[in-house]
């Protein structure tokens, strides 16, 4: 079985030259790394010191926020119209919004200080658990992805885009997707709720807090995106599936 990149490359072009195909590579290991680096920040666990300075809190919530910000405007449908001439976007837009990621991402994780609060001493049969838990929520995050599509969630050069507001992406409703219409975003919650039982201080707790109220933000600005691109056909998908993250809630 070949490659993702190398199969699509070829098929679409069998003249592509080795540069190409080396920066397809790169691009993925880095793209992949940057991915990954979200689920080990939480299971590595955020800086917490008890005799840390309140003042902290302000300068890592201000970290986040210009962490933040740029991302509210890149994933705009307008922005990717004015900047890139399609308001779905394109597999070059990706992989310039996957690198900004990437780097003011890593830049936070270096620069986050330690917050000072109270923890609870658990067993450590219970902070297993919680790693377990964790575990689990990460199948169910990758859960029905292929490599194929998460090259093309990451733009990975030579695939083609996944995950877009665009006809390009088919409609998912199979699945954990007819259950609910983020179980992507479910799962990364209740990944981040896990490492508060394997880290249970209120670093985790302010810094999970933060990632999850951004998950939970975007899904309405997600949703007008596909409302205006999808149509009727979304509307349908969201009638036959109210729910967002959880059955019975939201």
């Amino acid at each position: 079985m070949r490659d993702p990149i190398e199969r699509i490359s070829v098929m679409a072009d069998s003249s592509v030259s080795p540069v190409f195909m080396l920066y397809g590579r790169v691009y993925r290991v880095v793209a992949y790394f940057g991915l990954m680096t979200v689920f080990g920040a939480m299971i590595a666990g955020f800086r917490y010191d008890p005799q840390a300075s309140g003042w902290m809190y302000l300068l890592d919530l201000v970290l986040y926020l210009a962490f933040v910000a740029p991302h509210l405007l890149l994933t705009r449908s307008s922005w990717k119209q004015r900047v890139w001439g399609d308001p779905s976007g394109s597999p070059r837009e990706r992989r310039v919004y996957i690198a900004l990621t990437l780097v003011t991402w890593l830049g936070l994780l270096w620069l986050h200080g330690s917050l000072p609060g109270a923890a609870i001493a658990l067993p450590e049969a219970v902070r297993f658990v919680g790693l377990i838990g964790f575990l689990w929520a990460l199948l169910g995050f990758f859960e029905g992805s292929t490599r194929e599509a998460l090259d093309g969630l990451l733009g990975v050069p030579g695939t083609v885009m996944q995950y877009s507001h665009g006809s390009e992406t088919p409609l998912h409703t199979e699945g954990t997707y007819a259950q609910v219409r983020h179980p992507m975003y479910r799962a990364a919650l209740l990944a981040g709720t896990c490492t508060l039982v394997w880290h249970p201080n209120v670093a985790q707790l302010f810094w999970v807090g933060l990632i999850g109220l951004t998950f939970i933000g975007f899904i309405p600005l997600e949703e007008s995106q596909l409302m205006a691109a999808r149509g009727d056909d979304y509307r349908r998908y969201c009638q036959q599936v109210p729910y967002r993250l959880f059955r019975g809630i939201w």
